[in-house]
């Protein structure tokens, strides 16, 4: 097996198989949601109390930043505990979806807010005023940096193991507020050194950043709510898995999604046309179990065709067209890799 394809395969491992089933999911994802809002809510109050001190355009855009970041992991946590529920009657393919439709209203939301903030910037910028008891505003940014800090660290690991987009998007309001709260605390020591318009300049940078991973984090959640396919190395992985079963011929019409921590896989397999219907649905199990050794909670569907002339068809894939495409996208990313 080729290093390009051996990385496809840790990918969709990497990808599918690290959260320890859907109870390892559903506990990583539950606490990131509640020190999230644990977090959020405590910044919040003593953002409130220094910008009532300071009247900071710079403090009062870390504010609203905090405020918005506090409402939507309250939302958060409230769609983490719906996506997780069971499938049921009328959501067969269970509730994972949720997740993406808050991310999209999020990045909605947080782009209005980042708006919002950039005319309140701009107004600081051409009228600025003189920032009062600079020095508690300087010490509560630098005590909510680090404590923000902790936070994402353990956000990206949650992320790193169970890919949440809604996980996600919360961890980059945190990042933003990162940087935010840098951008005030450059804000006040500028302003306290005389240059006032600072703290409206910094206001507008940072309504741009937080109005850029708006962007990113609704692009995200739009793809996974219109089904867009697995990587083209994970698709690569789950076609060499099938291909590579004793008894399968080609494949055709493959088809994959994912939704929160479930990965949808369906195509149809070519089979020898003469052997029993027992031994062809032997060959479709054991394929289904080397894509279940790389995707192990995949919801996974293989169709078995008879391998006969009237049902040749374009775009059936054989091994060596996998292997060919494996070799020519080694080159490419040992290039990559080297450069």
């Amino acid at each position: 097996m080729s290093k390009f394809n051996q990385s496809a395969e840790a990918q969709a491992v990497t990808a599918a198989g690290n959260t320890s089933g859907l109870a390892g999911y559903r506990r990583l994802v539950m606490l990131a949601g509640t020190a999230s809002v644990v977090t959020g809510g405590t910044f919040v109050l003593l953002k409130l109390m220094v910008w009532f001190m300071s009247s900071s355009s710079s403090m009062f855009a870390s504010f609203t930043d905090s405020l918005f970041d506090s409402v939507a992991s309250v939302l958060n946590l409230i769609v983490l505990r719906y996506s997780m529920k069971a499938p049921d009657r009328d959501h067969r393919f269970g509730h994972f979806k949720a997740q993406s439709l808050a991310s999209l209203a999020q990045s909605a939301f947080i782009g209005g807010s980042a708006v919002l903030l950039i005319i309140h910037g701009i107004d600081r910028f051409r009228n600025p005023h003189e920032i009062e008891n600079a020095f508690w505003a300087v010490a509560v940014s630098a005590g909510t940096i680090a404590f923000t800090l902790l936070l994402v660290a353990f956000q990206t690991y949650v992320v790193k193991k169970t890919k949440s987009e809604l996980v996600k998007a919360d961890r980059f309001h945190y990042i933003s507020d990162i940087g935010l709260n840098v951008g005030v605390v450059a804000a006040l020591i500028l302003s306290y050194m005389g240059y006032l318009w600072a703290d409206g300049m910094f206001a507008v940078l940072i309504g741009f950043f937080i109005l850029h991973g708006a962007y990113v984090i609704g692009m995200e959640a739009a793809s996974t709510l219109v089904d867009k396919s697995l990587t083209p190395r994970e698709n690569q992985a789950v076609m060499m898995a099938v291909l590579k079963t004793d008894g399968v011929k080609s494949l055709h019409d493959l088809k994959t999604r994912k939704a929160g921590p479930e990965y949808y896989i369906q195509c149809h397999l070519v089979l020898d046309s003469a052997q029993s219907l027992a031994a062809a649905h032997d060959i479709a199990d054991r394929a289904e179990s080397n894509l279940r050794a790389l995707f192990p909670e995949a919801d996974i569907c293989l169709h078995m065709e008879p391998d006969l002339p009237e049902i040749k068809r374009d775009g059936l894939i054989y091994a060596d067209d996998v292997v060919k495409a494996d070799a020519a996208n080694e080159e490419i990313y040992l290039k990559k890799s080297a450069d």
